[in-house]
């Protein structure tokens, strides 16, 4: 008698309870690639949503084959979905790359019968990774069968007039700044060009916030947060171990310890967001990201009030002249410390060094200038100047004045200016004139950088000046920024360079953590580094138009520019 043939391996049953159970499934697969790729086949062990999910290694989203299509086949079936091989009255749900793909394959006719949802492929791999069906509103393939010609990339469509949608955000409401990172004021300024800065503001909070699937259900359908959304901002009862903790992320930093300042930076969000006051480390030992040396340090916050190694820190000459040196403009941690190792101690030393550049002499001179927080009032008067002279020198340009002035804040440490036109073509050239009419008008003072990429197509055609200004009438120098972006980009800049600092941490965790690498020049899928590390950027930007709608791709509730001081 032949022996009995083993149940075949890898296949494990349906469960009918599944998370996807009554789902009726179409997986569009135009604009999927034939090409096989090595892929970690989650283990048939288990039928449960979270544990057969955990070895799924997820593709670029602009990368899907035909290997992952059939994964995801037999993970829809497993979870109790039933998978259609062709459309039909009983699917629920259609899945696409993007809506191009998606009209190839199904047509507009067929389209316009279908009553269930479209969502985009990223819908399915978010649900897996995360082991629970997350919010199809976040992935909603929206299509206009009517007159839309869908951008490339899943997208929101763009305003019909082609113009700078500015509807949400008023041109002196509020924007998400963001300044130059302290490494980047060294002596790479490629790097201060877009970069937001991430150094921590004690009065602030470091945590992103609830990323967990339904983030759009806090968001009203006309744009408005309801109160659920406060969850973004914890009440931190904590601060007294955070505010240290941030000191100390800021001083590891400065000294170029970024591990030991990482450590601190992913223990505070956790901190922060414990609803009870801590009264003992034992409370904390077994918190994600809170380890035993940190677990002993907050013992002895709650215990005495004050914690002895920041004590030391701030007594120790060589952390006290660094971070001093850091303050000035063009010097980050590496050549605060080359500065500090070569005796410098205070910035009168600093003058005799021969090696500082142009644009770190300038931040010397003018460190104490620089320094001061100009009043709202007197910004109002330089932003009304900076919109009429653009206009003088280009009809329609758009100039907005971001940072912590478009937030409403009562005084600015600088001036961001955001720029773009809204015909898309007509800011290629435009700073270098803007640049000198606002010299030759005496607002402009001194270069700090001065980069251009409009006419070249470089860099996403991006444009940026650093420099001095002073208000009409005065010496005082104060610091200035305008960036000069494509129409089609804007929107991303707009946010970047408002602010503030936590936000744009928060939108940033908030998109990697969905598989993309958000900048101030757009939302780009991100590739899968190897070994844990954090994976490089795809090249095609996410199309999207307005303030809101980047907030609204990200599942983050609209906050208006006021209420983005975080």
């Amino acid at each position: 008698m032949a022996p009995k043939r083993k149940k075949r391996e890898g296949t494990p049953p349906s469960d009918p309870d599944g998370m996807f159970s009554g789902m009726v499934v179409f997986l569009v697969e135009s604009g999927v690639q034939p090409r096989r790729l090595q892929v970690s086949v989650p283990s048939s062990s288990s039928s449960s949503s979270s544990s057969s999910s955990a070895a799924v290694n997820f593709p670029p989203f602009d990368v899907i084959t035909s290997v992952w299509l059939q994964i995801w086949k037999q993970k829809l079936a497993q979870m109790g979905a039933k998978v259609a091989e062709k459309p039909s009255k009983e699917v629920t749900h259609v899945l696409a790359i993007d809506a191009d793909k998606l009209r190839r394959q199904l047509g507009e006719r067929q389209l316009e019968r279908f009553k269930g949802r479209i969502l985009l492929y990223q819908w399915l791999e978010e649900s897996l990774r995360s082991g629970e069906k997350v919010s199809e509103d976040l992935y909603d393939l929206k299509l206009d069968l009517e007159k839309e010609k869908t951008p490339e990339t899943p997208s929101v469509p763009k305003p019909a007039d082609g113009s700078v949608n500015n509807g949400d955000e008023s041109s002196q409401g509020g924007s998400i700044r963001s300044p130059p990172q302290e490494i980047a004021k060294d002596n790479d300024p490629s790097e201060a060009i877009s970069s937001p800065r991430l150094s921590y503001d004690s009065g602030h909070s470091l945590s992103p916030g609830n990323t967990s699937p339904g983030l759009s259900d806090i968001t009203s359908k006309d744009g408005g947060v309801q109160q659920s959304s406060l969850i973004y901002s914890p009440p931190n009862l904590n601060r007294n171990v955070t505010e240290i903790f941030g000191k100390l992320i800021n001083i590891y930093r400065a000294l170029g310890e970024d591990r030991r300042s990482f450590s601190y930076y992913k223990a505070i969000p956790v901190i922060e967001k414990l609803p009870f006051k801590i009264e003992s480390g034992d409370q904390v030992k077994n918190l994600p990201s809170i380890g035993k040396a940190l677990q002993e340090h907050i013992q002895e916050i709650v215990t005495t009030g004050k914690l002895s190694k920041l004590e030391h820190f701030e007594t120790d000459e060589k952390v006290r002249t660094i971070s001093l040196f850091g303050e000035v403009w063009g010097i980050g941690p590496t050549t605060a410390l080359k500065f500090y190792e070569k005796g410098y101690r205070t910035l009168d030393d600093l003058k005799r060094e021969e090696s500082l550049t142009h644009a770190q002499r300038l931040g010397l001179k003018y460190f104490d200038d620089i320094k001061q927080r100009i009043p709202r009032d007197e910004v109002q008067e330089m932003d009304q100047l900076l919109q009429k002279a653009g206009e003088d020198v280009l009809p329609g340009v758009v100039v907005v004045c971001g940072g912590s002035y478009r937030r409403g804040k009562a005084s600015c440490g600088d001036l961001d200016v955001v720029i773009t036109h809204p015909d898309g073509k007509s800011h290629r050239g435009f700073l270098k004139k803007y640049v000198k009419h606002l010299k030759d008008m005496g607002f402009l003072r001194e270069d700090l950088i001065f980069s251009t990429h409009s006419e070249e197509g470089t860099d996403s055609g991006v444009d940026t000046y650093f420099g001095l200004c002073t208000y009409p009438g005065r010496e005082l120098r104060h610091r200035i920024d305008l960036k000069v972006y494509p129409q089609d980009i804007y929107a991303f800049g707009l946010v970047a360079w408002t602010g503030n600092d936590v936000l744009n941490r928060r939108l940033r965790l908030l998109a990697e953590s969905k598989g993309f690498r958000l900048d101030d020049t757009g939302l780009f899928p991100a590739t899968h580094g190897s070994g844990g590390k954090r994976g490089s950027r795809g090249s095609t930007s996410i199309k999207l138009y307005t303030e809101r709608e980047v907030f609204d791709f990200l599942g983050f509730p609209w906050l208006e520019p006021h209420e983005r001081n975080l």
